[in-house]
């Protein structure tokens, strides 16, 4: 005799064995566990490729080699100290010097101040006011030689990031009589003076060689790129020309040795004889990738934004002939007048 289901009564098959409940209900998300797993991997792979760098920093920056290890104290010079050799008006004030305006196209502002280069491979220049309309060097001088060498200032909003004087070469070794601090018109012909805008010098600091410096020299290398440059194709550095580590290299080998690390981390559990994982390594190959995309483009975007800026505020409500006057770009490549002759037709 069969036991049929009275009416209203539901039937319920196999509620003792959940063996035959569908897979997607009895484990957790596989992408969920792939991107943890991925998160971890990533990790371990910044650390590791950390503490490889610092130990090989030497190998993968030997120009840094003759400024590792030096006895040296930083030094900070206020803007009082500064000696206006080109300006066309400025003034102290409050330990500050402010430049109100070029002289000419230029404002150079020294500081006679010896010191040896090698004590300091990052100089760091405190001002406010820098425009996206100028463009500032640092100028140094060696001791017996009256030539004067120069290194271009990466541009972070109004403000300057620290500098790496190694780049220098040869021209930044040895004995230093004394530095000077350039401002000058970009090649765009809608905008001078600094655009009117005063700049401010608060401070120079001279900062010998230590970890800190070094990251923090990579951090404002990867997050102040160039805005502008003249490439035939959508090429993107990604980091200014005196830039230590380029963040695409950075962004690839996070991901290829954060794959190393997710199979170690799986042979290790393995020989535990933890339970394996319930997805594939290549959902944790892919999720390594997004976050190797997610780092590099953080930064892109970054770049992308400040560039949108900048853009709007050379264009914006401009006729062409305006417009192509005040491309940068084409106009370092044409500086007689931006070629004016030809305006607006090339």
């Amino acid at each position: 005799m069969t036991n049929e289901p009275k009416p209203g009564q539901v039937e319920t098959v196999g509620t003792e064995d959940s063996s035959c409940a569908p897979a997607a209900i009895k484990s957790p998300s596989i992408w969920k566990s792939a991107l943890k797993e991925a998160g971890w991997a990533f990790l371990a792979a910044a650390i590791l490729l950390a503490i490889i760098y610092a130990l090989a920093f030497s190998r993968i920056h030997p120009e840094f080699v003759p400024f590792i290890g030096q006895d040296a104290k930083p030094l900070t010079a206020s803007g009082n100290d500064l000696i206006p050799v080109s300006v066309g008006k400025g003034r102290k004030e409050g330990g500050r010097y402010l430049i109100e305006d070029f002289n000419g196209d230029e404002a150079i502002l020294a500081l006679p101040r010896a010191f040896r280069a090698e004590d300091y491979p990052f100089i760091k220049v405190n001002l406010t006011g820098f425009t996206r309309y100028s463009k500032a060097k640092i100028l140094w001088q060696q001791v017996g030689d009256p030539t004067t060498h120069g290194l271009e200032f990466n541009r972070s909003g109004d403000q300057v990031t620290q500098i790496t004087m190694v780049y220098g070469g040869e021209h930044y070794s040895g004995s230093i009589q004394s530095i000077a601090l350039l401002f000058y018109d970009g090649p765009a012909l809608g905008f001078e003076n600094n655009d009117d805008v005063d700049i401010t010098v608060g401070s120079i600091e001279f900062r010998p060689f230590s970890a800190k410096t070094v990251i923090e020299q990579i951090v404002e290398d990867w997050t102040n790129p160039p805005l502008w440059q003249g490439y035939s194709n959508n090429i993107v550095r990604g980091i200014h020309a005196n830039g230590m580590l380029f963040p695409n290299a950075v962004a690839n080998l996070l991901v290829v040795t954060g794959l190393l690390m997710a199979v170690l981390f799986r042979l290790a559990r393995k020989l535990r004889s933890d339970p394996t994982l319930e997805h594939r390594l290549l959902a944790t190959a892919l999720s390594l990738c997004l976050y190797g995309w997610v780092f590099n483009d953080v930064l892109r975007w970054h770049w992308r934004v400040e560039q949108l800026i900048d853009t709007h505020q050379r264009y914006a409500g401009l006729p062409l002939e305006e417009r192509i006057r005040n491309n940068e770009i084409r106009c370092a490549r044409f500086p007689e007048d931006c070629a004016a002759h030809l305006l607006p037709y090339f």
